[in-house]
């Protein structure tokens, strides 16, 4: 078993904009970001042992306007896309009750655990 936890908040911190593991915390800001690993499970076993680990994450931007929403995913696409993971799906969604503007982006890769390189 690996992950990417380390690397993937890493990268969205790069990006300039306030990032949260899974719920914000403390005071929320906008725009921000929030993700966590949704999936993490065995693609392949070798010789009785892990071999491949595959990875998902959930990104959701969170900002006033859907043009920052738009602008974010193209930096969070770019920092993620450097890792090695890939997008496969990606929406834009409004919170009516807050008036929050929100996409939702889902990201995978393939863990090979002993050499620590991403497949996609």
């Amino acid at each position: 078993m690996d992950t990417m936890q380390t690397e993937v908040h890493t990268a969205l911190n790069g990006t300039g904009y306030t990032t949260d593991y899974q719920f914000p915390q403390g005071e929320r800001t906008f725009p921000s970001i929030t993700f966590y690993e949704a999936d993490n499970s065995v693609d392949t076993r070798a010789d009785g042992s892990e071999y491949l680990t595959a990875v998902s994450y959930i990104v959701d931007l969170w900002a006033a306007t859907p043009e920052t929403t738009a602008a974010m995913a193209l930096t969070v696409d770019t920092a993620l896309a450097a890792l090695g993971l890939s997008r496969t799906f990606s929406t834009d969604l409004y919170e009516q009750d807050t008036k929050i503007h929100h996409k939702s982006m889902r990201y995978r890769g393939v863990i090979h655990i002993a050499e620590q390189k991403i497949y996609q």
